[in-house]
């Protein structure tokens, strides 16, 4: 009887110890780049970056026919982004071949000063650009893309393009 009672314990415990292990915490996510409202986040090579600041402008693109946004991040006052897409809500494919009211134009910047080795422009991936709110100054959307200088690549993933502020050209 008293070996029916220590492995019934026995057997408890391991239960209990099994369902603690095995437990969901709420907290952990799988997601490693939870979505941020607030700021332009994305990894660079794996490597998340949060912008410091994210800012716009709007232009006409005589070239493509149409209206056109610039964006910049930057990250500890150096430009890290430059995104170039039409000012209208789609799915634009990335190149840097030229200005398309059907493309989008994406660039990494490493803050160096050679314009060449220190631009990684969009050879593919794409931006989707699912807010432009020109009125409200606001654009939301998300990008990826892998940027080529010439003589390597840098990978830019899971991109969230936040900005709330857009300067308007004439």
């Amino acid at each position: 009887m008293k070996t029916i009672s220590v492995l019934g314990k026995t057997i408890a415990f391991g239960i209990l110890l099994f369902m603690t292990a095995c437990s969901s915490d709420s907290s952990d996510s799988n997601n490693s780049n939870p979505a941020n409202t607030t700021k332009t986040t994305f990894k660079l090579d794996g490597v998340l970056i949060t912008a410091d600041e994210t800012d716009a402008t709007l232009y006409n693109n005589t070239l493509a026919g149409g209206q056109y946004i610039d964006v910049y991040a930057y990250k500890d006052g150096v430009q890290v982004l430059e995104l170039h897409m039409p000012a209208t809500v789609g799915n634009y494919p990335a190149q840097h071949t030229g200005f398309t009211m059907s493309d989008s134009w994406l660039t990494y910047e490493t803050g160096g000063t050679d314009p060449i080795l220190d631009n990684f422009h969009s050879d593919s991936g794409t931006m989707n650009l699912t807010t432009c709110d020109l009125t409200a100054d606001e654009l939301r959307g998300t990008f990826n893309f892998v940027g080529n200088n010439g003589t390597s690549t840098k990978s830019i993933t899971e991109g969230n393009l936040v900005v709330t502020e857009i300067t308007h050209q004439p």
